[in-house]
Formats: C-alpha cells, structure tokens, sequence
C-alpha cells in the first residue's frame, strides 16, 4: 500500500491557509466572529501558519449545542481558526483517501451526496428486471460517538506516514475529552468516519463480493435474489464490525425485507419504477412551514428534495394549501410544479 510523506508544508502554506479561510467562512461571512478574523485577516493566517510550523498549534474548546432535524443530536462547533486549519488538513490529506473508497460510499465526497445514492439505489433495483428480490438494510448504533480513536488513528498511518501531519491528526483526535468517538460538526470527522467504515465497504465488496451495496455514512443497503444469502452477510458483517471496528448495528435498524415494498433511504421511499418522498418528511415540512417562521433557505431545501422525487402531486398540494395564505411562495410552488410535469 503506497504511503504519503513530506505533506506537512503543504498544509500551512499559505495559499493553502487562505482557501482554507473562505472555505471555513462560507455561508457565514456575516458572523461577528469572522468579521473580527478578517478584519486582520493576514496577521492571523501567518500566526496560523508561524505556530503549524513550529508543531505549537492548540486546539481550542468546542461550543457545543443540540438540533433537531429530525432526531436530536449533539453538534461541536470548533473556534473558527481551529475550523480554518481543519479546512487546510482536510484539502491535503482528502484527495489521499478519496482515491481508496468504493464508487458507492456517497457521503460527504465531491460530486456524490445524497441525489446520487438514491439515483445509484435505484439503479441497482431496476437492475433485478422484476421485485422478486430483498433488501438488507442497516445502520450504526451511536456511530461517531462509537468511534475508536486508536483503531481510525490506525488506520490513517496505513496511508499518511508524515510525522507533522500524523501529530497534527492526533491534537485534532484528543481535543474532545472523551475517549471514544469524533465530534459531529468538524469537516474532519466526515473524512475520519469515511475512513473508519470504508473497512467495511472494502470487507462486502471485496470478503464478501456483494454486488449491489451501497452506503451514506452509517446507512448502508444490500440488495440480493436470496433472502437466505442476505441473513448469512448479516450476520457476517456483524460479527466484522464487532471484532474489527467495535461498532454495532442499531438493533431497531436493521431489516431484510422484500423489494416490492420499496425502502426508505434518505428521506425518500424508494421503488423500481418510482420515487416518492417519505411522507415523515413531508409532515415535518408542512408543520414548520405552518409555523410561518420557516427561513427561505430551509424552505428552498425542502423544495429541492422534493423536485428529486415523483412529487407533481406534492407540489400541487401544497399550492392549493398555501395560495390564499402564502400568495408570492404559492407561485414559486406552482412555477417548480409545472417544470416537473415537463421534465
């Protein structure tokens, strides 16, 4: 396996710093914060970079904060400067690991997400030509508070062998007290959770020589003509994350059913022929947007996972709902509506 040294540089250059700080300052550029980073913006990024070259960087604490969206989870939002030096091992070190993952692990990599999974889903079940075939479907319990710290920082040698860079993985590992597991909200910890289960995309495909697999973070889906076959990989993918990863499947997340009744996956129901949204999702947009206190982006959001699916009828609904009550919002509906009947 090839190895990757003298990276170090690259990541407190100061091209490398600058990009780094749009980067971290995208969509927030109002924030007090990064108006104040900005505001000496050069003097910062080179005492960034004196302090990355002297190996002296810390780390500072973590803001954290729930949201729910659907489910409840804990956010940690790291200082902007720590965000900003994320960026910048994330840009060297990202291209490196990329090039290992399978074609179908669709989270959080350039021009993947999650339009492309589902599209990359349903190709897969148009592929069996008829229903007659099951589905095993799954997810990680408590997946990036389960994550081994020693285990990922394991496997981030088997491709980095930069000391710099490594000690610098390693401040960023050990700047949560806890002993397990990565935080939600740094741009690092989408890149070390790809890492930690593409031991398992790399065990199906390759171990297990499944055919059709595909996974968005812990979500994963197998397809197969035989229900049987489905329980015998079930059965062996946990024991692997169990022995090689110390993770567990969520016990109330894990099914193998048959394919004609299609299978939820990223907010959308999906089947051989067609595309619906989940109608979870659609009761949780048209009760936030009820409340009238839906920002325009959430909004704009919703409308965009909607158009993915078969949803004409969707959209006509919700304009007959809201044209009386929401008159300017109600045309832009009517608008995306008539585009999707003549697409």
């Amino acid at each position: 396996m090839k190895t990757y040294k003298h990276l170090y540089s690259q990541i407190y250059d100061f091209r490398n710093l600058l990009k780094s700080y749009y980067q971290a300052r995208k969509c927030k550029s109002e924030k007090n914060y990064i108006i104040a980073f900005e505001w000496n913006l050069e003097k910062n990024l080179f005492e960034i970079q004196e302090q990355l070259k002297n190996c002296n960087y810390q780390f500072g604490p973590y803001h954290s904060f729930y949201i729910i969206d659907p489910k409840k989870r804990l956010i940690f939002a790291a200082p902007f400067q720590d965000r900003v030096v994320h960026h910048a091992l994330y840009n060297i070190i990202e291209p490196i690991f990329d090039k290992s993952f399978i074609f179908d692990s669709f989270a959080c990599r350039k021009n993947k997400g999650t339009h492309k999974a589902v599209g990359r889903l349903k190709k897969f079940m148009r592929a069996f030509g008829d229903d007659q075939f099951y589905i095993f479907k799954a997810d990680i319990r408590k997946y990036f508070p389960s994550i081994d710290k020693e285990i990922l920082f394991s496997l981030i040698q088997k491709k980095i062998a930069d000391r710099k860079v490594l000690y610098l993985i390693k401040k960023i590992l050990e700047s949560t007290k806890e002993q397990k597991g990565i935080p939600i909200g740094n741009l690092t910890s989408q890149l070390f959770a790809n890492i930690y289960l593409n031991e398992l995309d790399q065990f199906v495909k390759h171990k297990l020589q499944v055919e059709y697999y595909c996974r968005y973070v812990d979500d994963f889906i197998l397809l197969h003509r035989n229900r049987k076959q489905l329980q015998e990989w079930k059965e062996m993918i946990k024991e692997f994350l169990s022995q090689s990863l110390r993770l567990e499947l969520h016990t109330k997340k894990q099914e193998i059913f048959p394919a004609k009744i299609g299978v939820d996956f990223l907010g959308y129901h999906i089947f051989r022929d067609h595309i619906l949204v989940r109608q979870t999702t659609v009761r949780r947009f048209l009760r936030r947007f009820k409340s009238g206190k839906m920002p325009q982006q959430s909004i704009n959001s919703y409308l965009g996972h909607f158009k993915y699916a078969d949803s004409f009828g969707l959209m006509k609904k919700i304009n007959k709902i809201y044209v009386e009550r929401y008159p300017d919002f109600s045309q832009n509906l009517r608008v995306d509506a008539l585009a999707l009947s003549s697409s």
